[in-house]
């Protein structure tokens, strides 16, 4: 074969093999090959535990298809067994939620934020990520109720549980949280509260929860149980000023917070208080008109005031934001007796000696393991108190059954 033939084949073979890979299926086809083999070879850097092998390969993967779900879940797997956490973080959150590997990396992202991050919010925004894609995930659900409760974001953790009984994927402590709603405490949210504000010293959110969750002066120990899901470490420091002290120094920084205004207008109410307590509610945020306690606050004015009607308005109000609310139960009835509505106080009075037993019950148990005998007594409180939802919701865990 004569040069100027040899050059004319290696031309056109040329020109064939480009023309080849120009074709869509050729390209997609090169495309899988290259995917096959990345996957087989960081399935093998896992193995063999070459977590830099695995970076290398991951980085190259996501230079060049950057879409792909498993080249970040890759990455990020290679960067968490270096500890590189946030650029784990990192990883996990660029995978699409369209992509199968979304969930898997956001319950690993949410894992290294309440731990090694030490970043609880960017946890809660990897759980919510995974609600969005699959509202039915119950771990994810857990883990938000369980926050909210920590953090005393109430309107949040009552949202929560609805929706979870909603579709079905509540966790059995979700009737725990909702029973003591108002009441929440605990030394290991405490805990928790201290550690977080390591990470975020001004947090509002985490400088109030810590002080509301301390146990009360005339308490010798905090309304919820002490043991609570999820490991803490050292308490740090607390101050050793009074708890009201405490709150009346935030009140200075947040006025408008609805937990600091709560707190201090009970225990102004509690001692007798009546104007001072009048003149903190009126810093009550707007979502006040939502939450229990302050209609609850409300019916207490009008009771001191002797606007009987007006207290029991304001009490019923109360009880139908949240028909389990022991302390509204016990002021209705003083109210009522002195209506002469002897009927209504036995009734009333009843309930709150159940609800009461059931407290001192749960302060003996961990909140994430309930007993079946605690939850049955709760499921019967919930439905004598005119609670049908929560009633049926739980009489259903209990037993088992799903709605059709």
């Amino acid at each position: 074969m004569t040069s100027h033939r040899r050059f004319i084949l290696i031309a056109a073979l040329t020109v064939a093999f480009v023309a080849a890979l120009g074709s869509p299926v050729a390209w997609r086809r090169w495309n899988d090959h290259r995917r096959s083999q990345l996957t087989r070879l960081c399935r093998t850097a896992r193995q063999s535990q070459r977590w830099e092998d695995l970076q290398d390969l991951a980085d190259d993967w996501t230079r060049w298809d950057p879409q792909n779900g498993d080249a970040w879940m890759q990455r990020g797997i290679a960067a968490s067994a270096r500890q590189a956490w946030g650029d784990a973080a990192e990883s996990f959150w660029r995978i699409p939620d369209s992509d199968p590997q979304a969930i898997p990396a956001m319950i690993e992202l949410s894992k290294l934020a309440f731990t090694h991050l030490n970043d609880p919010l960017k946890g809660v925004e990897a759980c919510e990520r995974i609600l969005r894609i699959d509202p039915r995930t119950p771990g994810a659900r857990q883990q938000l109720i369980w926050f909210y409760a920590m953090t005393l974001q109430r309107a949040k953790l009552l949202q929560q549980i609805r929706e979870a009984i909603e579709l079905q994927s509540e966790p059995r402590e979700a009737y725990v949280y909702y029973f003591l709603l108002y009441s929440l405490r605990s030394q290991d949210a405490v805990d928790l509260n201290t550690r977080w504000l390591q990470a975020t010293p001004d947090s509002e959110l985490f400088l109030v929860a810590r002080v509301i969750n301390q146990p009360d002066p005339q308490s010798e120990s905090p309304e919820t149980p002490a043991t609570l899901p999820a490991a803490t470490e050292s308490r740090g420091e607390l101050s050793t000023k009074s708890k009201l002290d405490q709150v009346q120094e935030l009140v200075i920084r947040f006025p408008h917070n609805l937990e600091l205004i709560a707190y201090q207008a009970e225990e102004r109410l509690t001692n007798g208080d009546v104007s001072a307590a009048a003149a903190i509610l009126k810093n009550a945020p707007e979502s006040a008109a939502q939450d229990g306690r302050f209609w609850r606050f409300k019916g207490w004015l009008h009771e001191s005031n002797n606007e009987l009607d007006a207290a029991v308005a304001a009490y019923r109000r109360a009880l139908e934001l949240h028909p389990v609310d022991w302390n509204a139960m016990n002021r209705l009835a003083i109210v009522e007796r002195r209506r002469q509505n002897l009927s209504e106080v036995e009734k009333l009075t009843n309930l709150v000696e159940r609800e009461n037993e059931a407290r001192k019950n749960l302060r003996q148990q961990k909140v994430e393991t309930p007993s079946l005998q605690i939850l049955q007594e709760l499921a019967g409180l919930f439905r004598d108190c005119g609670n049908q939802e929560f009633a049926v919701a739980l009489e259903r865990r209990l037993t088992g059954t799903r709605r059709r």
